[in-house]
Order: structure tokens, then sequence, then C-alpha cells
């Protein structure tokens, strides 16, 4: 059987029955004149497309980075045509967060070398610490600032394009989050993140969970941060649902907030998965590249698949992480090797990431987690894994175990755990 790894893939022998619990989207890929119909003829509380444009004086794309697919690529040419007809000035800013700076070449691969090429002058590079940057609009009632990109205050349509995809905290990837923490401080980013803290009780938040947006406080924030910023603002979300060939089978569009709430009850039409019992033993991949490009990122795959896993299980974690941990603060906060530490750490002193080192490191002592990557043996064992080196390991493992399920494309799908 073969497993997603980076953009290749890893050839495992599991040589006892296992159970596949994967996702079949068998819907066609939208045409070009299918997602157009769309975007002029079903937006969610909007006018259409065009209607936006005739109305618009300053547009502002807002796009991810490298590590989400958008499908971007297969309609953003046209839609840039449809721009240059009407005439209307606009900019494209990449949604980086507190993330690492986008590429030249991976700038190429997001938007196409077609726009880069034309309008690389148009291209905007979002720093969350370079306060000459951003713009200050108030803060909401939890105290995050909301400090945006000038480029936000400075275009009067935004169009954010993202894909939805389920969030370990925020519940929801998409929509509201390209602007914050997209185009935030990381003032702005470190104070909503730290809401995914039960402090009272020492814990993650329970309603700060994937598939989750209701009385989720993460979510919650964001939702005040961008109603607060919005005066004067029209919103075009453009919401896009992939297949995991990063394809475009569905999309949403319209109001920012509206359109992307249905785009997530269609993103669980296609990808829940209804699972009536608990595994022993468990293989999971990512699903590839850009999915496991980073541990940041691998570890939402992870995290995916601990509800239908059993207490004290094994799994067997697939993730190459070219780009090795993906945040310093992250890496860092391994020199803490037990969680309970960690949380105290993260109340006392909050910040980017370590929050999501101390979620994985919950996770790596609750199960036995083999972990097959580019990291070595003392990275792995930093964060609690066993490095899978030797894949023959396999066969012991197997032996051990009854239950045992593959889960190819942990990242996109959802455990509906009925028991």
């Amino acid at each position: 059987m073969k497993l997603p790894y980076g953009k290749s893939h890893v050839d495992i022998n599991i040589k006892k029955d296992f159970d596949l619990l994967n996702i079949s989207i068998d819907k066609e890929p939208l045409s070009i004149d299918e997602i157009f119909l769309k975007l002029e003829e079903a937006p969610v509380y909007s006018e259409g497309f065009s209607r936006v444009l005739e109305n618009a004086r300053k547009i502002l794309f807002i796009v991810p980075d490298i590590t989400r697919k958008s499908g971007l690529n297969h309609f953003f040419p046209v839609l840039i045509k449809k721009i240059e007809e009407v005439g209307v000035p606009f900019s494209i800013i990449f949604a980086t967060g507190t993330h690492r700076k986008v590429t030249e070449d991976e700038k190429k691969w997001i938007i196409t070398d077609e726009v880069y090429e034309k309008y690389k002058d148009r291209l905007i590079d979002h720093d969350p610490d370079d306060p000459q940057q951003l713009e200050y609009f108030g803060k909401t009632k939890n105290g995050t600032p909301i400090l945006l990109n000038k480029a936000y205050l400075e275009h009067d349509t935004i169009i954010p394009i993202a894909s939805v995809s389920y969030h370990y905290f925020a519940g929801f990837g998409g929509g509201r989050k390209m602007i914050l923490p997209g185009i935030a401080s990381r003032k702005s980013a470190l104070n909503n993140h730290k809401l995914v803290l039960d402090i009272r009780n020492s814990r993650k938040h329970p309603l700060a969970t994937a598939g989750n947006l209701k009385q989720n406080p993460v979510n919650d924030d964001i939702v005040e941060a961008v109603m607060i910023a919005r005066r004067g603002k029209t919103f075009f979300a453009i919401n896009t649902i992939l297949n995991d060939k990063g394809e475009i089978i569905d999309l949403t569009c319209g109001d920012l907030f509206m359109s992307h709430i249905a785009a997530t009850e269609l993103l669980k039409k296609y990808t829940m998965r209804k699972v009536d019992k608990k595994y022993d033993l468990i293989f999971v991949s990512c699903g590839g590249f850009p999915k496991d490009i980073n541990m940041v990122q691998a570890q939402k795959s992870l995290d995916r698949v601990v509800s239908i896993a059993e207490e004290g299980a094994d799994i067997l974690f697939f993730a190459e992480c070219q780009d090795g941990y993906g945040n310093d603060y992250f890496e860092q906060f391994f020199d803490i090797n037990d969680s309970n530490e960690m949380f105290q750490k993260l109340v006392d002193d909050y910040q980017i990431n370590r929050q999501t080192a101390y979620s994985l490191k919950v996770k790596t002592e609750k199960y036995n987690v083999y972990f097959y990557s580019n990291f070595d043996e003392t990275d792995c064992k930093r964060m609690g894994f066993k490095k899978l080196e030797d894949l023959s390991k396999i066969d012991e493992l197997v032996e051990k175990r009854n239950n045992i399920a593959v889960v190819p494309d942990a990242y996109n799908i959802f455990f509906d755990v009925k028991i």
C-alpha cells in the first residue's frame, strides 16, 4: 500500500486485515465556466462577482501562503482578466500570518507564472512584526488588538480566496482567518491564539477543536475582530473545497462569514467519516505536500486521528517535514520535556506555536507514536516520538495488535465517532 509522503509516497505492507479510513469524493472538478457561474449566480448574502467589481474602487486579494492549497491556480488568471476588463486597480497580499515569508518561486506556484510575471509589482509581503506595515482598528472584549496590514485600510473591496479545511483549534481554516491571523500583527495572533487555553482547568479549551465553530473562543474572537474592522469594506470571499489532487470540486462565495459557514457544511458533507469503534494501531499520513511541509503543519493530521485511537494505542505517523519544525518557538518549547510544565509556561509567556508544541506533547505522552520523517532520532525524542527508521518494524507492531486502521489523508478527513 502507498502512503503519501512529501511529494512522493512510502510503500508499506500490512500482513493483517485492516480498515481503510479514507474519503472517496467522486464529484468531478468544477470547470472554469462552472466556477464563474457560481461566482455570479450563487453568492451567499451578496451581489454577484461582476456587480462587486462595478462598485469597487480598489481591490485587495488575500491569498494563502505555501502551506495551504486553495485551487487558486485553476481560475486566477481568468479572474484577473475580468478585472482588467473593468479597469479596477488591485493588489495581492499573501496571508502568511506569523509564518515565514513566501519565496518568489512559491509566489509563482500560488498565483501562477502568468499573473506573477505581469503583476509582481502589485504583490505585497506581509510582515507581522513590522509596525510600519500595520494599522490599529481597536480591540476585542478579550483584549486582542486589531492590528492589520495597511493594505487592508488602503483598499475598499476585500477578496479573500482560500480553501476551507479543518483547523485543530479554530474549528476551520479559510474565510475570516485570512484576515486574522492572515494579515494581522504577531501581537494580534498571540492574544487570539492564547484563547485556546482553558487556564482554570489547566487544559486546552474543549470547544477549541477541529470542526467546531460554536462557542469556540478562538473563532469568536476572530469574528469580533473582523466585525470591528469591517466598516466601509465590501467583502467577497471565495471559499474552495478541494479534492486530494488540489482540484476545486465545489465552492461558496459572497459574505465573508455566511459563505464560509456554508463552505464548512459542504466540507463536512464531503469529508465526514463515521466510525463505530476505536483502534489500537493506526497508520496515518497527512496526505503529502504541503500538508507535511513541516511539523507545525503535519501535527494537525495527528490531531485528527486521536479521536479514533484507543488509550495507549500505537500510531505510525508518516510526514516528511522537509522544512523541519517550521517555527523557532515551536522547536525551542520542546526543551521542556513535560506537558504540565509546558502548560504553566504557556500561561506565563504565551508565544505562537508553543501551544502547538504543548498539544503535540500531550499526544505523544498518551500514545506510542512512531514517526517516519526527515527528523533525526534526537529531534524525534525531543517531541516524544519513537523514530521509525526500519519499515520492517511494522511487522512486529502489527503482530501485537488486532484493530488496525489506515488513514492515508488525515488532513482532509473528519471522524464522527459513534461508539
